[in-house]
């Protein structure tokens, strides 16, 4: 019969932990990048500009723990939860007014609105409140982490 050291199952879990570990580091850019190539496929389909979502990246860290090695990135934009959850339609209230340039605003806006001043020849607008449709969810970080765990 065989006896394992007292040590055995500590000395495997580090194992297990350092390979674990050794394979997030090899594969967190990759990850990321997808997370990326998702949000701008998103961003052109939506015709939103997405790269200072993009350029708001935390620089991934790696640490290891006595049981565990815990990975943690993310984005600092105020869009990029909104880019990923999406948003519902909801009502936008002024305090007072709502004050904006509507980029490629339609005729009847600008028409209302043709002694305002021109911001690359879009006017500004002032309205009380405003509709916003919502915006749909990209799930970006998800598809990161998604690619993240079939590639581990």
């Amino acid at each position: 019969m065989t006896t394992l050291d007292s040590d055995f199952e500590t000395a495997v879990e580090q194992v297990v932990l350092d390979v674990a570990e050794r394979h997030l580091r090899d594969r967190l850019d990759d990850t990321v990048a997808e997370s990326h190539r998702v949000l701008r496929e998103y961003g052109g389909r939506n015709d939103y500009s997405v790269e200072p979502v993009i350029d708001s990246l935390q620089s991934p860290t790696i640490r290891r723990e006595s049981d565990r090695v815990v990975a943690r990135w993310g984005w600092t934009h105020e869009a990029a939860p909104f880019f990923d959850a999406g948003v519902s339609p909801h009502t936008i209230e002024g305090d007072p007014i709502l004050r904006f340039v509507w980029e490629d605003a339609p005729a009847g806006v600008r028409e209302m609105f043709a002694d305002t001043e021109r911001v690359d020849g879009d006017p500004v607008v002032y309205f009380d409140s405003v509709e916003h449709p919502g915006i749909p969810a990209s799930r970006f970080v998800r598809a990161g982490v998604d690619w993240l765990r079939t590639h581990l």
